[in-house]
Parts: structure tokens; sequence; C-alpha cells
């Protein structure tokens, strides 16, 4: 992938997260810190979406 091709998907991942994160603060609500940091490392490229959805449902079974 080329660096524009990189910066292209951390564009669109951010604006991904940054849209979530506004319609759930929308709805009158507040991510946990937990979730919050899975959603920065998601807008930085550190983890897939699916990841991030698997730690956070193994954080709240414990």
């Amino acid at each position: 992938m080329s660096v524009t091709q990189e910066t292209a998907t951390a564009v669109r991942c951010r604006a991904a997260v940054d849209e979530a994160l506004g319609s759930v603060r929308a709805e009158g609500l507040e991510p946990s810190v937990t979730g919050l940091a899975l959603c920065e490392a998601i807008a930085r490229g550190e983890l897939e979406p699916e990841q991030a959805v698997a730690r956070l449902v193994a954080h709240h079974r414990r």
C-alpha cells in the first residue's frame, strides 16, 4: 500500500470513529474509558473493528 493509500485509510478510519462517537453522544451516552481507548486504537489503525469488539466483549465478561 502506498503512503497516499495509507493516509487515505487513516483519514477514513478517523472519520468513521469520530462519526460513531458523535452518534453515541447524540443519544446522550458516553463510551467507557475502555471503549474510548479501543476506538482510538481503531482510528490509529492499530486494531481492526472486529478485534476491538472481541476485546470489549472479553472485558465485559470478566
